[in-house]
C-alpha cells in the first residue's frame, strides 16, 4: 500500500513541502508497534478510568505524526536517533533490573548532547509551528549537530514513566489557583488570573512514552523538583561518549493532564470527590 502524501510547512525547517512521519520517540526506542490513542478533546472531562474507551485514533506505525520534511527527519534520526535509542534501552534495563523501583544513581554510557537534541527534536514535532517561529535558537540547535549552545531559558528533565500510556503535551501553562478562584468566568477572565502576579504559572511541554518521559520547562519554575535535569548535556561534544550517573524519579502517567504525576488510586479519589462537590453545586 502506498504512504499517503502530506503538505505543510516542516516542525523545524519551514519549508512548504512533503511531509515524512516522524515517529515520536524514534522506531528504535520501542515505538515500532501498533499504538492508540485520543486527541485531547476528547478526553477533557473524562473520567480517568474510561481513558483509552470510545473512538481511538489507531497507528499502525507506532506514536508519530507528519510534522518534519524529509531532510529534516533523516538528519536528526541520522545524527541523534541511535544514541538516544540506546539511552532509551539503558532505561529500560534498570527499571527491569529493579523491578520497576530505581532509588540509586545508575550509570549510563551514552553521548549526551546526541540525547538532548534527539529530545529536542522531538518536542518540535508535539508543537505546532508558532514554536519554531518563536524559538530560532532551537532551530539552529537541532540542525547544527555541533552546536552545543542551549538557551539556559530552556531546561530539559526527564523521569522513569512507570505506566504502559503515555501523552504528548504541547506548550502550555500550567497555573496553580484555589478552588474558590476556580469558577464558571470567561476564559480571559481566567487567563488574567493565570498571569497575575498572584498566581505562579509554569510553561512547559511534556513527551511521556513508556520508558521515559520529557518535560521542556520554558523559563519557569521547575514543575517537580524530583524532575532529573538534563540540561547539562550541552556541555559535551558531538562525539563524546560517557558515563553520567543519574537519579531518574518514577512516575506514573494515568491522565492527559501534563505534569500529572498521580497514583491510579489518587487519580481516582479526586475523581470522585471532585465529582461529588460538582453534583452538591448544582443542588
Amino acid at each position: 500500500m502506498a504512504r499517503k502524501k502530506v503538505f505543510g510547512n516542516c516542525r523545524i525547517c519551514g519549508k512548504h513541502t512533503k511531509l515524512s512521519f516522524e515517529h515520536v520517540p524514534p522506531e528504535s526506542a520501542f515505538n515500532n508497534y501498533r499504538v492508540a490513542g485520543k486527541h485531547i478533546l476528547d478526553l477533557i472531562n473524562k473520567d480517568p478510568e474510561r481513558y483509552f474507551e470510545g473512538k481511538q485514533h489507531i497507528s499502525q506505525r507506532g506514536a508519530g505524526a507528519y510534522t518534519l520534511c524529509q531532510k529534516c527527519n533523516n538528519n536528526t534520526g541520522a545524527w541523534y536517533g541511535t544514541a538516544f535509542a540506546n539511552f532509551a534501552h539503558q532505561s529500560l534495563g534498570i527499571l527491569k533490573h529493579t523491578r520497576g523501583q530505581p532509588s540509586l544513581y545508575y550509570p549510563f554510557r551514552i553521548y549526551p548532547l546526541r540525547v538532548i537534541k534527539q529530545i529536542i527534536t522531538m518536542f518540535f514535532s508535539v508543537n505546532d509551528n508558532l514554536f519554531r517561529g518563536n524559538h530560532p535558537d532551537l532551530v539552529r540547535f537541532v540542525l547544527n549537530k555541533y552546536e552545543n549552545h542551549l538557551n539556559p531559558d530552556f531546561r530539559i528533565l526527564v523521569y522513569f514513566n512507570s505506566s504502559p500510556r503515555g501523552r504528548y503535551i504541547g506548550g502550555v501553562s500550567i497555573a496553580k489557583m484555589s478552588p474558590d478562584e476556580i469558577n464558571m468566568d470567561t476564559m480571559e477572565n481566567l487567563q488574567r488570573k493565570i498571569e497575575s502576579e498572584h498566581t505562579k504559572s509554569r510553561l512547559l511541554s511534556e513527551i511521556a512514552f513508556p520508558p521515559l518521559g520529557y518535560v521542556m520547562s520554558f523559563n519557569s519554575e521547575q514543575l517537580d523538583k524530583q524532575l532529573c535535569d538534563l540540561s547539562f548535556f550541552t556541555k559535551y561534544r558531538y562525539d563524546d561518549c560517557t558515563s553520567i550517573p543519574l537519579k531518574l524519579p518514577v512516575f506514573p502517567v494515568h491522565t492527559w493532564y501534563p505534569g500529572d504525576y498521580r497514583s491510579k488510586e489518587q487519580v481516582q479519589r479526586d475523581f470522585e470527590e471532585n465529582s461529588q462537590t460538582g453534583n452538591e453545586n448544582s443542588e
